[in-house]
């Protein structure tokens, strides 16, 4: 009797642990890597930094009109900007050409990734 009830307890806990939902926070809340202002940085293999910029917001100097863009993850901490639910995010449509697009620029040398990127824009303009 205790080996009859010790296996229909065990049989319980197994089917109450496989049907258990995973609870995960910010599920719903879009990535930035998914977003069209996402920008990887250049000397960086990982798409995902925490080094990588928003194209959404930065600051202009006004001596040198460089543009400087603040940081995605700092983005996504301010409630003024995008904030953590992600007001600003545009979703981008070919994230997979341009996790491509990023890895050939790193992999390959500066004359080939050029050209092969120009090859890429153009694909692009015709799809």
């Amino acid at each position: 009797m205790k080996y009859i009830l010790f296996s229909l307890f065990s049989l319980f806990s197994l089917f109450s642990l496989s049907t258990c939902e995973k609870i995960i926070k910010n599920i719903n809340i879009p990535s930035c890597r998914n977003c069209i202002y996402y920008k990887p940085v250049n000397y960086n293999n990982d798409f995902t930094s925490s080094l990588s910029r928003c194209d959404k917001f930065g600051e202009k100097n006004i001596v040198t009109g460089k543009i400087t863009y603040n940081f995605a993850d700092m983005c996504k901490q301010n409630e003024e900007k995008c904030g953590n639910n992600g007001k600003f995010f545009e979703q981008e449509e070919n994230i997979d050409l341009k996790i491509l697009k990023h890895m050939i620029i790193y992999n390959l040398p500066i004359g080939i990734s050029v050209s092969f990127v120009f090859f890429l824009l153009e694909l692009h303009y015709y799809f």
